[in-house]
Formats: structure tokens, C-alpha cells, sequence
């Protein structure tokens, strides 16, 4: 697991031996930053499986917080300051197209696109049918990861580049549009998802 772990300037040192030591087991790979560095909204969100903010609302241990960060990820699920929930095992995706099995990593998936009752799935790499309604799959994705933004269209919001209005431009290049009826709670979701994947522990 890839944690991306931000601090204060005069915490930097002491929490990195401490942490280091307490998380050396390999399982684990930890990337250090500095809060004043302003690095938190510029960060490549894709590469990092948590983010992580210390110390958080309150005061806590280090020997506290390493505590809680590896019971919740190896009970799977991690619960926000703000109550909201996160299921880290909900990463498998399996989908079936002419008695042949796919399975995906759902962070690869950038987005599933329905067109002529013919569903894609879409990655970086490829592009590939399945045998399944837009409908029905929107059931299996997390949504406090993936949106419907229009008839056609279910997007991994992890993998938007940038939002201008109602175009969405993912990693890909790829263009994709919002519709007028979708937009507001494309925004509300959008918005959930910056703020989840911001604020862990």
C-alpha cells in the first residue's frame, strides 16, 4: 500500500523515524511531505493508495496513530474525520463478455462508456466490451469513487484531469461532457471525492 503522509515542518523528522520503524514490515510504502511545502492539491492523487494528515482535529501519539492507520487498513475500511467511510478491499471489478471473464483492478478503470446497448469498459490500455447495461454496473462500482455524468457515460473520478464547465477532460485526453440534468450532482460528488481523498485519519 502507497501512502502519501503530510506533516508539519517541526514534526518532519521525529514522525518519519518513528513512523518508519513502526511500518517496516513491506507492506507498506510511505512517501513524506511537508505541509508548508503546499504540495497537498498539487499531488499526483492516482500514485497514492491513502493520504494521510498528521497531527489531524486533535492531538494524538505517534504510537496511537500508526495504531489506528494499521487497524483500519487491515480491517479494509477506513473512517473519516467527517464520518464518511471508505472500503480499501473494494478494488476488484469482474465483468463477462462471450463466456469470457475480465477482471480489474477498479482503480485502472478510467470510465465506462454505453453506446448502441454496447458496453466498455475504458483503462489506459485498452478498451474492452463486456456484456452488461450501464445500469446495472453503476451498482457495482464504489460511488464514492465513480459518477454517471450522462446517459452514456460512468466516470472513476480519480482520473479526471481537470472540470471546465461541463466538459471533464480525463488522463487520457479523452473528453467527456456533463449533462445539464447530471451536472449538480456530478459537482456534489466531484467535490465528496477531493475532500475524501484529501483528509484520511
Amino acid at each position: 500500500m502507497k501512502i502519501a503522509f503530510f506533516t508539519n515542518e517541526k514534526w518532519l523528522m521525529e514522525t518519519e523515524q518513528k513512523i518508519s520503524g513502526s511500518f517496516g514490515n513491506g507492506l507498506f510504502k510511505i512517501d513524506y511531505f511537508s505541509l508548508e511545502e503546499k504540495l497537498l492539491r498539487e499531488l499526483d492523487r492516482t500514485v497514492y493508495d491513502v493520504i494521510l494528515l498528521y497531527p489531524s482535529n486533535g492531538k494524538i501519539s505517534i504510537k496511537d496513530f500508526v495504531r489506528q492507520v494499521k487497524t483500519k487498513v487491515k480491517s479494509g475500511i477506513i473512517t473519516l474525520g467527517n464520518g464518511k467511510i471508505v472500503n480499501l478491499k473494494q478494488t476488484k471489478y469482474i465483468a463477462f463478455f462471450y463466456g469470457q471473464t475480465y477482471f480489474f483492478d477498479v482503480r485502472d478503470i478510467l470510465f465506462l462508456e454505453s453506446y448502441y446497448r454496447k458496453t466498455s469498459v475504458v483503462t489506459e490500455q485498452a478498451k474492452i466490451r463486456i456484456r452488461a447495461r450501464l445500469d446495472e454496473e453503476e451498482y457495482k462500482l464504489p460511488k464514492e469513487q465513480f459518477v454517471r455524468i450522462n446517459r452514456h457515460n460512468l466516470i472513476n473520478m480519480q482520473h479526471i484531469r481537470f472540470v471546465k464547465e461541463d466538459q471533464i477532460k480525463m488522463i487520457n485526453g479523452e473528453n467527456l461532457y456533463v449533462s445539464k440534468s447530471r451536472k449538480k450532482k456530478f459537482e456534489k460528488s466531484y467535490q465528496d471525492f477531493l475532500e475524501l481523498n484529501e483528509m484520511f485519519v
